[in-house]
């Protein structure tokens, strides 16, 4: 068998590191390939609850035997390496935790009982790497050589595949982690590419233009109400790609009661981009709306400053602009009762007046949505 005729296959792994769920199609065909128990390559969902396990009760003659010891000596590493880089790769497929664990198991349970001294039988005398060969064969039939010569030739290819698949995974942690990160801001945030489109958009940004007008996202990248405000939109983002500048823009909403949206675009010089990353961002845009007031949470108060309950309530209704009796109406307590309870707040925060206090609740945590 020549390289030519594994094209076809070559071509389904590399397509499988983009799309892992395709990775017990690619295996399947990857055993059609290099011989074994067809059994043994049946990784997919549906055989998960049906009898994974090695045969573990085959008879070797003596005949068999010196075959065996044959192939475990000139093939044996490369099999067994062969075998590690393929189960990684199906373990890649599922996006499931629990299909992962099931797929797991059984690839444990494969290796365990075909190394396992109390399952070899009739292979007893034989050590664990040439009893796990014996369990890939077909009725105790070695592969041949055409099976091996295959297996040369793709190893290095599932090898890369695999080196591949890794730092795809390393960059979806870190984009994961990422993105889990801004998602708890309580400003918009969406990253820009270098045409000017969005790549992302954090779930604040999401909120704001679910919930207005006068910003969406197109296939075009970011518009506005208006052509003009469209148009100072994209005068905005390429500023901040071509001429690396730093641009603040107000866009006006319908309501009067309403203040502007205002976004600022700052580029991006990405550190450390990996050639897995498809299309790193270049710019990243801002979104900020002055009509909604993002206080930090009673428990966020309670834990920073010490407050108790009622003294952390105080504080938010007064950074909410509430004097002191709108603030004992709304907990429903003697104006006396509240005055006692906003003393107590200044002495914990360190503040001497309603303003300062204001203040000092606005920016504390107020950036972060914290639960």
């Amino acid at each position: 068998m020549n390289e030519e005729a594994l094209w076809p296959v070559v071509d389904r792994i590399y397509h499988a590191v983009e799309r892992p769920e395709l990775w017990p199609e690619t295996i399947s065909a990857i055993g059609a390939c290099i011989g074994g128990a067809p059994h043994f390559w049946g990784v997919d969902k549906g055989t998960l609850g049906t009898g994974w396990s090695c045969r573990g009760t085959v008879f070797l003659s003596s005949a068999d035997l010196e075959e065996i010891e044959r192939y475990e000596h000139e093939f044996g590493e490369l099999i067994v390496r062969f075998l590690k880089i393929i189960f990684l790769s199906v373990l890649w497929s599922q996006s499931e935790v629990a299909a992962r664990e099931a797929i797991g198991l059984r690839m444990a349970q494969r290796y365990l009982q075909a190394a396992d001294p109390l399952n070899a039988t009739s292979q007893s005398l034989l050590g664990p790497r040439r009893r796990l060969l014996v369990a890939l064969w077909e009725d105790g039939h070695a592969f041949t050589s055409e099976n091996v010569r295959a297996m040369r030739l793709l190893a290095p290819h599932l090898d890369r595949a695999l080196r591949l698949q890794m730092r795809l995974n390393a960059a979806e942690f870190r984009v994961n982690l990422i993105s889990g990160a801004l998602d708890t801001l309580t400003i918009g945030v969406v990253l820009i590419n270098h045409s000017g489109s969005p790549l992302w958009i954090n779930r604040r940004g999401q909120d704001i233009m679910k919930h207005t007008d006068v910003l969406k996202v197109s296939s075009d990248g970011l518009i506005g109400r208006c052509p003009s405000d469209t148009q100072a939109l994209r005068q905005l983002i390429n500023g901040a790609i071509s001429t690396r500048a730093q641009e603040i823009l107000a866009i006006n909403r319908d309501s009067h009661d309403l203040r502007p949206l205002l976004l600022i675009a700052s580029p991006l010089d990405p550190i450390g981009t990996t050639e897995s990353a498809d299309e790193p961002p270049s710019a990243v845009v801002f979104i900020s709306d002055p009509d909604r007031i993002d206080t930090p949470s009673v428990e966020s108060l309670k834990r920073a400053f010490k407050l108790t309950n009622r003294e952390a309530q105080m504080a938010i209704a007064i950074a909410r602009g509430h004097g002191l009796q709108a603030a004992a109406d709304t907990m429903g307590i003697a104006v006396t009762t509240a005055k006692s309870q906003l003393q107590q707040a200044f002495a914990k925060t360190g503040t001497q007046h309603q303003a300062e206090l204001a203040a000092l609740v606005q920016r504390t945590l107020s950036h972060i949505q914290y639960n």
